[in-house]
């Protein structure tokens, strides 16, 4: 080929290139999931749901409660993080058998968890694997424990 002609095809073959590549440096990259987002069930039919930002309340007789900034008299935050298992298990410090039952239950060093906080209450989701999270739901130092399995 001729230098004439390579310069030709460079001139066409590099503007496509570089369009190319800046295109595919500006596609949206999917987000990783979030394994808490969904619905779970406890023993009793009682269902929450998880989304990205608040959590849903949902009774088995259909009855509905959306977690967020008005039914939580304007004190709602919701966010993710990982917390160790003595941070979990010392949620509960008025309730040794609450605290002693969350030791025999989380035995690994640390966990993912959704942390709800509404009006005097808080909620901590603990994932324990795909299928199962632990709820500790406190008011104040008095708090429940409840499993929940995934729907």
């Amino acid at each position: 080929m001729s230098r004439r002609r390579n310069r030709q095809l460079l001139q066409r073959t590099v503007p496509t290139i570089l369009a190319t590549a800046v295109a595919a440096c500006t596609v949206p990259q999917p987000q990783p999931s979030n394994p808490f987002v969904g619905t779970w069930a406890t023993a009793d039919n009682d269902t929450v749901t998880i989304k990205q930002d608040t959590v849903i309340e949902n009774q088995p007789d259909g009855q509905t409660t959306p977690l967020d900034s008005k039914t939580c008299n304007g004190a709602f935050s919701f966010g993710y993080a990982v917390w160790n298992r003595d941070a979990l298990t010392g949620l509960l410090p008025r309730q040794p058998n609450l605290s002693k039952n969350l030791s025999e239950l989380l035995a690994a060093p640390t966990y993912p968890v959704a942390l709800l906080r509404c009006d005097q209450g808080d909620h901590t989701y603990v994932m324990l694997n795909d299928r199962e999270l632990v709820a500790i739901y406190r008011d104040g130092d008095i708090g429940v424990v409840e499993r929940l399995a995934r729907r």
